[in-house]
């Protein structure tokens, strides 16, 4: 009897550690990650609707965890989905400037979450700049301070973040002369982008566009020939999205010129 009974206790143990093992499971199967709501995120070019689904999945995260660091990268993931949404609202069916309204108040909390997050205070100077640029020059330009504090913060805190540099090569490359715009500064955060990730296709656009304001059209041409005919690209959504179809656009801008 105290074999049968020592059989009958060790089967129920088992048999319990399986039912916790199982649930676990069930459990984990629900839970989403940032690195499955990214590979959602990151799939936009394949369904725009993919943008408003990662966005599901980032607030699902931010509601299943307890852990402030993790919050707080999934509320800047969130303002980096709605900038992104925003800029294809035409696509998606949103309005934009709410899109970029809703991408600053998740940065905000993300920030408030993490001070140390470089990703928040990017996010927030892309959205608010966005903003700024739906409505008129004027605005845009009362902006840039607000935008560039957050941009520097943003560097201050990680030096080598590839959005942040293309953020700076854009911004020197459309800055008139007057207000600190400069070619060579311009080149120069692309060449760091670069030197960092030479897949990273985004910054190639903005010297394409810099060699085109100085009228060095034989380089401009190589460079977006390069952006069409790219490989393994770091980021295909935004190569695809953004950086072929704005490549196009400038040859397109240039093809008379010699």
């Amino acid at each position: 009897m105290k074999i049968m009974g020592y059989i009958f206790n060790r089967k129920s143990i088992v048999g319990l550690l399986w039912i916790v093992l199982f649930l676990a499971l069930i459990v984990n199967a629900h839970a989403a990650t940032i690195g499955q709501a990214d590979q959602v995120f990151y799939n936009y070019d394949i369904d725009i609707a993919n943008i408003q689904k990662a966005i599901v999945l980032y607030n699902q995260i931010i509601k299943e965890n307890n852990d402030p660091a993790v919050v707080s990268t999934a509320y800047y993931k969130i303002a980096m989905a709605y900038l992104t949404m925003g800029d294809f609202a035409k696509l998606d069916h949103t309005d934009a400037l709410q899109d970029y309204k809703a991408g600053k108040r998740a940065a905000q909390i993300s920030i408030k979450l993490n001070p140390n997050n470089s990703d928040a205070y990017f996010w927030y100077a892309g959205n608010i700049g966005r903003m700024a640029q739906l409505e008129n020059l004027i605005k845009a330009l009362l902006s840039l301070p607000a935008f560039l504090t957050n941009l520097n913060k943003a560097y201050q805190l990680n030096p080598r973040s590839l959005f942040v540099l293309e953020a700076y090569a854009e911004l020197y490359y459309q800055l008139p002369g007057a207000f600190g715009g400069s070619d060579s500064k311009s080149i120069g955060y692309v060449k760091k982008a670069l030197k960092i990730d030479p897949s990273y296709t985004m910054p190639l656009t903005t010297l394409a566009k810099v060699y085109i304001s100085q009228g060095k059209y034989d380089r401009a041409r190589d460079v977006l020939e390069e952006v069409l005919n790219f490989k393994n690209p770091s980021y295909r959504a935004g190569w695809v999205m953004y950086d072929k179809p704005a490549a196009h656009k400038l040859l397109d801008s240039i093809k008379d010129k010699e």
